[in-house]
């Protein structure tokens, strides 16, 4: 059984985990958000396509379709990872406030996740320059005109009515707000990576016993010893021996005194005085 001494006492919760929880909850606020812009920004591209459709009624209903289906496929495959993001983040924040090991981990991950995503792509795109140089793709200035006939949009005026219309306000808008709330997201996830690695985070979620709050409390085992033992010369004996999981020994007792018989005892031995049995002396 699991007595209530042997558990440890859970100290109030530290102000830097309560912040790092509400640094949490405002990257998911922004990772919402950016979802939202995501949405607008497909059924605004949407509306772009159907305007693209009415100025050229020839258009190939094939390429209009491929179009509509491409807007679908790069929301999801931006917009699935930013709600799963914030519904991990929104997760962690709520396991955080609660002491849970488990959630702090979640946010030292999401951190880690999102490094490898900033970071990660400029590295690779650099890893791949040199094979690239070496294989003459460098940038020249004829570098429109080796490209095949095919595949430039020269051919489908559809396609050129849907991108040659030029740079578009709400373009720049979406990327403005994207790479935004994208800088934002990273920087209170890594102000809240921080706050909870530091010491006093760390000791409220692992408390001094070695153990995170909440887990089975289990008592040392005690082996049996044998009732004596000789120890070599100068062997150091612990004081505390229940430390080491060895039951304490009882203290021998005191050895008892010899018994003195008390005064006219009829089985005390006779005197030697030899006028104790009434003779004469002469």
């Amino acid at each position: 059984m699991t007595s209530p001494a042997a558990a440890p006492v859970r100290p109030p919760r530290p102000r830097l985990v309560t912040i790092a929880s509400w640094l949490q909850l405002a990257a998911v606020a922004l990772l919402l958000v950016l979802a939202a812009v995501l949405v607008w920004h497909a059924m605004w591209w949407d509306g772009e396509i159907d305007r693209a459709a009415r100025l050229v009624p020839d258009a190939d209903p094939a390429e209009v379709a491929d179009e509509r289906f491409g807007n679908v496929v790069m929301s999801c495959v931006v917009g699935v990872p930013v709600l799963l993001l914030a519904a991990l983040l929104g997760f962690a924040a709520w396991g955080v406030r609660r002491g849970s090991a488990v959630a702090r981990v979640m946010v030292f991950v999401t951190g880690g996740l999102q490094l490898l995503c900033v970071f990660g792509q400029g590295c690779f795109a650099g890893m791949l320059l040199p094979f690239a140089f070496a294989m003459g793709g460098g940038p020249t200035e004829d570098w429109d005109s080796e490209i095949p006939a095919e595949f430039t949009p020269d051919e489908s005026k559809f396609l050129q009515t849907l991108y040659g219309t030029g740079p578009d306000p709400a373009e720049d808008v979406f990327f403005a707000v994207g790479g935004l709330a994208a800088l934002l997201v990273f920087g209170l996830t890594l102000a809240a990576v921080v706050l909870l690695a530091l010491p006093t985070s760390h000791r409220w979620f692992v408390p001094a016993s070695g153990r995170p709050p909440g887990a089975p409390h289990r008592p040392p085992v005690a082996y049996p010893v044998p009732a004596a033992f000789l120890l070599p010369p100068g062997y150091m004996i612990c004081p505390d021996p229940s430390a080491h999981g060895i039951p304490p020994q009882p203290a021998p007792a005191p050895p008892a005194a010899a018994a003195t018989p008390p005064a006219g005892d009829p089985t005390a031995p006779p005197d030697s005085d030899p006028t104790a049995s009434g003779g004469d002396v002469r």
